[in-house]
């Protein structure tokens, strides 16, 4: 059976992408911190200075390392909203997306039943589609409203090309 033994009292060698640069007093990440900065400032801990290493900029990490030190940085995990409850605006975007072609058949029952079809066009929805979204209490909001993974978007404001965007997305994907 193999043991596996750990020394104690060295430091492990920082990985590069793994670390970052910490204020020594307080913690907190340095104001100064940028990915380059904080390769060079591996690449100095580790004395590596030949190869592509040597192409970071070594003296500002040096000098950086002063008054910082290097500490694993782990990322924050992204949290990602229940249905109905998109806040980013990339959320947004996604959920408008699949949510278009059941406001497209909405407003062909509701807005233009009595018309051609030659009569509907594009811009028209568009615009049909942000006076909705303006009035609290339209029959589109209302409709969103109890549509629990659509809530999100009722009054949502959104210019014209923003939806137009997004059409040309579901034509073109």
């Amino acid at each position: 059976m193999g043991v596996l033994r750990l020394n104690v009292g060295m430091k492990a060698k920082p990985q590069y992408g793994q670390v970052r640069l910490v204020n020594k007093r307080t913690g907190k990440l340095a104001s100064s911190s940028t990915w380059l900065l904080d390769l060079a400032a591996c690449a100095v801990v580790g004395r590596d200075s030949k190869g592509i290493p040597a192409l970071l900029p070594q003296s500002k990490a040096k000098k950086l390392l002063v008054h910082n030190e290097l500490k694993k940085f782990n990322r924050h995990k992204s949290i990602e909203a229940d249905s109905g409850q998109e806040s980013s605006h990339a959320e947004l975007r996604v959920l408008a997306y699949k949510a278009l072609p059941t406001i497209a058949v909405f407003y062909i029952q509701n807005a233009v039943g009595n018309r051609l079809p030659s009569q509907v066009n594009k811009k028209g929805f568009r615009g049909w589609l942000i006076s909705q979204l303006a009035i609290p209490n339209s029959e589109l909001n209302n409709f969103l409203n109890n549509h629990p993974e659509f809530s999100a978007l009722a009054e949502l404001k959104r210019a014209d090309n923003w939806w137009l965007d997004l059409q040309k997305q579901r034509v073109n994907p």
